[in-house]
């Protein structure tokens, strides 16, 4: 109990969070997370500004705001990784070095976002044009899913870069974009599974705005970047994902059924999402898939 005590009122922890470096870290996310606005502005054909404010585009928003926060996912795994935090007798240069390693994850980090959407636009909704749906019909459900998939990506992405502390930047840099190609083909692949799982069209539900819909279907991509990063982060094997991302499908599309029958019992859950676009039950059956998720990660 003394040692609690001691711990308790000990103050080397306070002058650590005095360090000034903390400071210049904040600073350069900030210019990270401008420059990866600045970015999406240049490849998007439209305002985001204008569409935020003047045209209160709610898909645009929800989009955009994945979009932020997987890159906040991407810096926080760069940060957390000591592959360039090993001191070198130089405080400065070692300062240096982890300033710029952040800088060029970061926009490596935004360019892999940037071919994100681009798949999302042509093969994971493919079957309508997205940025149609977004602009023009400001359709959330497209938004949504959007949304789930920059944040599972940024998941897995993050993955790579925790457990590689102690590889190069060039191993670092390969393994990235590997673990990134599967895991959007894993997008893919789930998204069929889903369709064929579920009672309704799902392309279709999301082209008539249907919320619902979106809001499920990317809730439970982002729980399929979760348990993938979980395997990335403790195993290296890509034989072994590929087995691992067939394990969690099925898990993930049977905790759909225990949702429909346990849940929401009395009402089946692809009524409420296609028929009466009850974007509150895609929201149990989207936080049922993240739990699971979690989960999954902890027992494996």
């Amino acid at each position: 109990m003394v040692n609690q005590i001691k711990m308790w009122f000990d103050t080397e922890t306070a002058w650590e969070l005095m360090d000034p470096h903390a400071a210049v870290y904040l600073l350069l996310a900030v210019l990270v997370f401008y420059v990866g606005k600045l970015v999406n502005d240049k490849c998007s054909p439209y305002d985001l500004n204008e569409q935020l404010t003047t045209v209160d585009n709610k898909a645009i928003a929800l989009s955009f705001a994945g979009y932020i926060f997987a890159l906040g996912i991407i810096l926080y795994g760069v940060l957390s990784s000591d592959s360039t935090l090993t001191p070198s007798g130089n405080v400065q240069k070692d300062l240096l070095k982890d300033l710029g390693n952040t800088a060029l994850w970061g926009l490596i980090g935004i360019g892999l976002l940037q071919v994100a959407r681009i798949i999302n636009d042509k093969l994971l909704l493919y079957q309508f044009n997205n940025m149609k749906e977004l602009v023009e019909d400001k359709n959330v459900g497209t938004g949504a899913v959007q949304c789930g998939a920059y944040i599972g990506s940024a998941l897995m992405i993050r993955a790579v870069l925790t457990d590689g502390e102690d590889a190069g930047f060039i191993v670092s840099l390969v393994a990235t974009l590997v673990y990134f190609v599967i895991g959007q083909l894993a997008f893919i692949a789930f998204s069929r599974m889903y369709q064929i799982t579920s009672r309704f069209d799902l392309h279709g539900e999301i082209e008539k705005d249907n919320v619902a819909a979106g809001v499920g279907f990317g809730m439970t991509l982002t729980a399929v970047g979760m348990v993938l990063s979980g395997y990335i982060i403790k195993f290296d094997s890509l034989i072994g994902l590929v087995v691992w991302f067939f394990i969690s499908a099925f898990l993930l599309l049977t905790c759909r059924y225990l949702v429909d029958k346990v849940i929401l019992p009395g009402s089946l859950l692809d009524e409420e999402v296609s028929r009466d676009h009850n974007w509150g039950a895609a929201m149990v059956e989207g936080s049922a898939a993240i739990g699971l998720a979690m989960l999954l990660n902890a027992a494996f």
